[in-house]
């Protein structure tokens, strides 16, 4: 491989979800492993997606009013540009639930631009979203409009939904199982404490922490927080990722719903529930805990270090192959 490689890294999302930080960072790590002759140049990947969502909520209230109304609605969505589309480098790497509708409907236009000029795309840990035919049609021929173009899956389950649609395609794990690699963060002077981090409106469930110390997180930050995030003591909410690390990595147990505060709480050797029917829990089986919606899991350390050291290896060739 070229000693000069050029890798952007396209990330971003971040206060609307932290967890898209850990597979960010994560994909981060992986990529130094793989590939550490290659200079990465961060580059957001959230512009087109916050100028779309914040033209729909003007739209709302443009239409209120009368002479709006007459006018017209301006078309805000398209005044976004990425840095990614008109980067000098050889590759643009991606991660997460990517391989779905809104994704090519948000992103799309990046990667097309870049692609036509030369540059190649790798979805590196990238799962599906609901995991239906919808997706696999509308991403398959997004991955098809671009000129060289790779994935690496996240989970079985995506890697089984896109067989036969998706040319170049290696199964793979989750990267933010790769954390430990990214970050070894500082020791807390804390007594033993469990995590609760429930974001959505659900009754929190009746967990027993044994007596230990209980620390609440949330993983959205987007807009004013919603009171019930403020009304708790020992609560984080931060838009540091690394903040969330630390305590994720001396957790004792973490209860959630957001499947990021799981994954980074087994990847640091730490105890986990999920409390989601989320299809995207599929990521999980593949480490080897798809009990975790059921019950406390905590993964077999030994057995990730091989499926990451597969990863690494899977991740090298692959951007060879685009690359070259």
């Amino acid at each position: 491989m070229k000693k000069d490689i050029r890798i952007g890294l396209y990330i971003g999302s971040w206060p609307q979800n932290i967890g898209n930080a850990f597979f960010d960072l994560g994909a981060k790590a992986v990529l130094q492993a793989a590939v550490p002759e290659a200079t990465f140049y961060p580059m957001g990947g959230a512009v087109h997606w916050m100028f779309m969502h914040s033209a729909k909520q003007h739209r709302v209230r443009i239409t209120n009013g009368l002479e709006n109304a007459i006018q017209g609605n301006p078309d805000y969505a398209n005044n976004s540009m990425e840095i990614g589309q008109f980067a000098d480098v050889d590759i643009i790497v991606f991660a997460g639930m990517s391989m779905c509708r809104e994704f090519v409907e948000n992103n799309g236009r990046t990667f097309v631009e870049a692609s036509k000029k030369g540059v190649a795309t790798l979805g590196l840990g990238a799962g599906a979203a609901i995991y239906d035919e919808d997706e696999v049609t509308v991403f398959s021929d997004f991955l098809q409009s671009l000129n060289r173009s790779a994935v690496i899956t996240r989970d079985d389950e995506t890697y089984d939904l896109f067989s036969g649609r998706v040319q170049n395609m290696l199964p793979g794990i989750d990267c933010a199982f790769f954390l430990p690699d990214y970050y070894n963060p500082p020791r807390l002077a804390l007594p033993k404490y469990d995590i609760e981090n429930f974001d959505f409106e659900i009754p929190d469930p009746r967990i027993n922490h044994g007596g230990r110390k209980v620390i609440y997180t949330h993983h959205d930050l987007w807009g004013p927080l919603p009171e019930r995030y403020i009304c708790k003591p020992s609560t984080l909410v931060s838009d540091v990722p690394e903040d969330y690390l630390t305590l994720y990595s001396q957790v004792t147990e973490t209860h959630a719903d957001r499947v990021h505060a799981c994954v980074a709480s087994l990847a640091y050797g730490n105890s986990a529930r999920l409390y989601s029917s989320t299809p995207r829990k599929a990521l999980f089986s593949k480490v080897g805990v798809s009990n975790i919606a059921n019950e406390l899991t905590r993964l077999d350390m030994g057995h990730l270090k091989e499926l990451k050291q597969r990863h690494i290896q899977d991740t090298r060739s692959i951007i060879e192959s685009l690359v070259f």
